[in-house]
């Protein structure tokens, strides 16, 4: 069970990361320059995206600030990230991502395409 934890911690790091770098770059930052923004280093946004390093919630929200990006967006991607990685803990996670069924107001092409790769 700690072995499992483990690689699934890795994993949610890795994911996080990887969409702090896809946003920054689409958003044309450097990393210096989201450093900056931060008040951190250069080589702690890359600890970061690199999935390397923890983040704490007060320091993603002002990066998901900073990339102009919400949390549900953010989360979905992640999401998508970790399925692209490991499957089996992207379907045993997917409860966090998706909000439950009552909620839904209608399938919207983000649900939709996570519920095809799960299922």
């Amino acid at each position: 069970m700690i072995v499992e934890q483990e690689v699934s911690k890795s994993i949610f790091m890795t994911a996080v990361g990887k969409e702090i770098f896809r946003l920054r770059k689409k958003r044309g930052l450097t990393g210096k320059q989201l450093a900056e923004k931060l008040n951190v280093s250069q080589q702690q946004i890359s600890r970061y995206e690199r999935g390397v390093c923890n983040i704490n919630v007060d320091t993603l929200f002002v990066i998901l600030h900073e990339l102009d990006c919400s949390l549900s967006n953010f989360f979905s991607s992640v999401y998508l990230n970790i399925n692209d990685m490991e499957k089996n803990v992207s379907s045993h996670y997917i409860n966090l991502f998706l909000p439950p069924a009552p909620y839904y107001k209608g399938e919207n092409a983000l649900s939709a395409k996570m519920n095809n790769l799960v299922g």
